[in-house]
């Protein structure tokens, strides 16, 4: 008996179609099984843009489709209305379509949400970087006043005193409500 001699394959003979099929299955990441369902539906494989076309148009995408076969998310124009999705939904008699528009309703429901609770509220950074801009300028202030001070109190009685400081103390606090002041 002769070891180099080639056996005869078992199962299916191989079709120029298979090889192809399989060339391209690899290529795309979908299974032979997929791209032959594809071309029942009508779908011209050797053809790049309709096989990308199609599979925009796929629901459900194929678990190891390749990254570079990937639809391109199309941001929405406009945002879905909630009464629309509603009406749909009360309309529908598949239980595939009402399940899909009750996750659309509820992720529009929570994305409103979102979005009134991100208007109320500040970030923590910007908190913090108000309060370190704030408490800048007023250590410059106070610095300030310790200089100006002393020199416009000399020689004064108390009552005197106290009215050159209430003065001074209204022209920093008017200085300190000016943002283009030398303060900030």
């Amino acid at each position: 008996m002769n070891s180099t001699a080639k056996k005869p394959k078992k199962g299916r003979p191989e079709t120029e179609r298979m090889v192809f099929l399989r060339g391209r299955a690899r290529q795309i990441g979908a299974s032979v099984g997929t791209l032959a369902h594809w071309e029942n539906d009508g779908v011209d494989l050797e053809d790049d843009a309709e096989v990308r076309a199609h599979i925009a148009q796929l629901q459900k995408l194929p678990k190891g489709l390749n990254a570079d076969w990937r639809p391109v998310d199309n941001p929405l124009t406009e945002t879905p209305d909630m009464a629309m999705l509603k009406g749909e939904l009360l309309r529908t008699q598949d239980e595939r379509t009402a399940r899909r528009l009750a996750t659309q309703i509820k992720g529009l429901a929570d994305a409103e949400k979102l979005e009134i609770l991100q208007s109320k509220f500040i970030s923590i950074d910007e908190y913090r970087q108000a309060n370190v801009k704030l408490g800048a300028a007023l250590k410059a202030a106070v610095n300030k006043s310790q200089v100006d001070l002393p020199p416009m109190l000399f020689g004064l009685n108390q009552h005197q005193m106290q009215k050159v400081i209430r003065d001074y103390m209204d022209k920093m606090l008017e200085r300190l409500s000016d943002k283009k002041s030398d303060l900030w």
